[in-house]
């Protein structure tokens, strides 16, 4: 069953890359080969973190959910925070992977966190596979962007 308040939770991490289509980094290096395996992992893991929750509704009533919800708006603070930087500072390439008050990759980690978050409030065991095979992608991938631009 559809449940269209659900919606919210991959518009939340969407919001700021519509801004980045938009405006577009500096110094955005050259192409590069990325492993096949990880952009492939990415690529499954986004498509599933954004259509999962559409088909969950939200519970926010047992302390763990409860829990799980703050971890969610953690998560989504340290994201916005981190776009805001680099929004702020010049959209310079480098500011995508780096680290943000000691944390790595920052535009990566935070929002698998917050969708393994949004498994335990939607109860979705699909959800949790699908940011696990995201965070298996989009983790290693970014710390590879970094290591490759710095």
């Amino acid at each position: 069953m559809f449940h269209p308040v659900s919606l919210i939770i991959p518009l939340m991490i969407l919001l700021p890359n519509v801004l980045f289509f938009k405006f577009e980094p500096q110094n955005l290096p050259g192409r590069t080969a990325r492993n096949f395996l990880l952009t492939g992992a990415e690529f499954i893991g986004r498509m599933g973190v954004i259509t999962v929750p559409l088909f969950y509704s939200l519970h926010v009533q047992n302390g763990y959910e409860v829990l799980a919800l703050v971890m969610m708006l953690l998560s989504l603070g340290i994201y916005y925070f981190g776009w805001g930087r680099y929004f702020r500072d010049g959209r310079a390439y480098r500011l995508l992977f780096t680290p943000l008050m000691g944390v790595p990759v920052p535009l990566a980690l935070s929002p698998v966190l917050y969708f393994l978050s949004a498994s335990v409030i939607l109860h979705s065991s699909y959800l949790l596979i699908f940011s696990i095979i995201l965070g298996a992608g989009h983790i290693p991938a970014s710390l590879s962007d970094y290591k490759r631009n710095t």
